[in-house]
């Protein structure tokens, strides 16, 4: 395992779900049993609050902490085209980061890939608050 996974996974400023939010979701992986809930707090359509909670391992918990940190001040839509943009990167290898996203590229590269249903899973947990509003 490389030590940049648990570096950003430490990163644990956001882990811990809001007490007043607009919005939560959960997520179980159906494959590895990992657990996470996110919570956010919208301004001007925009996240201006994040946290989240899990019960999982360290790749699910690097992927929400980086996702946490970069999610703020960035709409759900932006979130949405970065996770579709990941789930092609995945099918895709060939396909570069763009700048705005490269920080990503730190933990979803072509080492880590075996892990895309853990590294994912924050991604589609976000993704389903879009979807109910």
């Amino acid at each position: 395992m490389d030590i940049k996974i648990i570096k950003i996974a430490a990163n644990s400023k956001n882990n811990r779900l809001l007490s007043a939010y607009d919005y939560i979701s959960k997520q179980k992986s159906s494959i590895c049993g990992d657990e996470i809930e996110i919570s956010i707090k919208l301004k001007n359509n925009k996240i201006s609050k994040i946290g989240y909670s899990s019960k999982s391992c360290i790749y699910t918990d690097a992927s929400a902490s980086l996702l946490s940190n970069y999610s703020k001040n960035k709409s759900l839509d932006e979130i949405n085209e970065l996770t579709i943009f990941l789930k092609k990167y995945i099918k895709n290898k060939d396909l570069k980061f763009p700048k705005k996203w490269v920080i990503f590229s730190k933990l979803i590269n072509k080492k880590n890939l075996s892990r895309k249903d853990c590294l994912m899973l924050p991604f589609s947990t976000l993704s389903k608050i879009s979807k109910k509003l």
